[in-house]
Formats: C-alpha cells, structure tokens, sequence
C-alpha cells in the first residue's frame, strides 16, 4: 500500500507577542531611578553656583565705591578707596550698609570741616593783623606776641594763654550741639536726608532757587571748603617750620596796601594836589 506522505503542520500559537507589563517595566527602569536624579541635581548645583556668583559680584558691586558722579563734587577721586571703607561707628552693628550711606557720612564729615576750615582760614591771619591793634586799644595783654605774632595751635602751642581754652571749649559744645542735631534730623527726614542740610539759611540765599542753583551752590561750597582745609593745614607747617606768622611769610596776601610805601607815596602826591586846587 502506498505511504501516505507524512505532512507536517506548524501549529501557530495564537497568543498575542509578549510585552513587558508595568511590573516589568518598573523592574527595568528601576536602577535609572539611582542615576536619572543626579543630572537635575547637578543642573540646580550648576545654577546654585552661577546664582552664588552673581550674588559674589552684586555683593562686590555693593561694597565698592559709590562715587558714580551723582553726588555733587564728584569727581572720582579717590586714590585709597576711602569711599568703600565704613568707618561709622554705628557700622559695628550694621555690617551691610549701603556704599551709599557710608558716602553721605563721608560727606557730612566733609562738609563740617570744609565749614569750620573756611572759618580757620580767615580768622588764622586776621587774627595775627588784628589782635595788636585791639589788645593795644583795649589795655589787654598780647598773647600772641609771646609767640612771635603767630596764632596758637597745637604745633605753635599757647592753647593755655587767657581765655584760649574757653574759646576750644565753647567750640567743642557747638560742634557737639551740631552733631546731636545732625542725628535728630537723620531720624526725621529718613531716606531724603541730605548731609550738611541743617535748614539753616537766615539770608534766604536758596528760597526759590532751582535745582541746578542748588546743586552750583553747593558744589562752590564744597570746592572752597576742600581749599580751606588744604590752606588751614599750609599754614600750619608754614608756622612751625618757618617760626614766623603766616601774615609776615606772605606780605602779598596779608600785609595791608596803606603799609605799601609806594601806596603812600600815591595818596600823598593825589591829595597835595588836590590841596592846591581853588573852587
């Protein structure tokens, strides 16, 4: 009998292909869960570090000079950086002050010595051509004779001759007084506080002026203040060093034009000839 030829049927499984389910796919991605967070980390590390930096630099920004030329008398000068330096004593408890606080304190130090330099300047040598002339008209001892006609200071000395010391110490009550009132309106005014305002102007000189007036009225103040303070201190080397009074040193300045020989000789010859004129 013939063979039946033997056919072979491949059975197919109808059995949907395999596809991982959640557990499995959990399970596979698990270890990433210990690597995936490092990169936002190291992204927010990244961005911690540039915010850092900018602070770094706006912090540096904040500590240095605030002479941008705003400031009337601005001129940038500041060699040793004094503008950044916060030596108020208040600065022991406020360590982050502005540098534009710290810049009005320098100027309402300045503004006071300018002030009292511009004051030292004219009475240092008027002093010296004046004081003669009243101790003679008042029968009053010549103090300063007993230092060779120049002014008592700390480097001439004859801080201790007659009512000297009462003079220095009804000084140190009014800069003491200037200072109290310098802090009280620093307490009221607040931010708008303007250093050296002391709302003291008796002439009016500012009433209705503009504000550029303004700023050019306090920018010559400043600048003849600066001069003051820098004459103030060329006189007193000139007198320690010379031993001479600043009036004698400097007969140009000082020395009045009716002592002038040739002076004399000019009112002398005007007014003989005018003796001779007839109506």
């Amino acid at each position: 009998a013939p063979r039946t030829p033997r056919t072979s049927t491949r059975i197919r499984s109808t059995r949907p292909p395999t596809t991982p389910t959640v557990a499995m796919q959990i399970f596979l991605l698990a270890p990433l869960a210990l690597i995936a967070p490092q990169t936002p980390t190291f992204a927010h590390a990244t961005v911690t570090m540039q915010s850092a930096l900018r602070s770094t630099r706006a912090a540096v920004a904040m500590k240095s000079s605030a002479l941008d030329g705003t400031m009337v008398g601005d001129y940038g000068f500041d060699p040793l950086n004094l503008a950044s330096t916060d030596l108020n004593l208040g600065s022991a408890n406020e360590k982050e002050r502005s540098p534009a606080y710290v810049l009005r304190d320098y100027r309402e130090a300045e503004l006071r010595h300018g002030r009292l330099a511009m004051l030292a300047a004219i009475a240092w040598p008027v002093q010296e051509l004046v004081n003669p002339v009243l101790s003679r008209a008042l029968r009053e001892p010549d103090f300063l004779s007993q230092l060779g006609g120049m002014s008592p200071s700390v480097l001439n000395g004859g801080l201790g001759l007659g009512p000297i010391p009462f003079t220095i110490a009804a000084f140190a009550v009014l800069i003491a007084a200037v200072d109290l009132k310098s802090i009280q309106l620093k307490g009221e005014v607040g931010e708008n506080w303007l250093p050296g305002d002391f709302g003291f102007d008796p002439l009016n000189i500012l009433g209705g002026a503009s504000l550029e007036a303004k700023r050019d009225m306090q920018l010559k103040e400043i600048n003849n203040g600066r001069l003051a303070m820098v004459a103030v201190t060329v006189f007193v080397i000139e007198e320690f060093f010379a031993k001479t009074s600043i009036v004698a040193l400097n007969p140009l300045l000082f020395k009045p034009i009716y002592e002038y020989v040739d002076f004399q000789k000019f009112m002398d010859g005007a007014f003989a000839i005018s003796s001779f004129r007839t109506n």
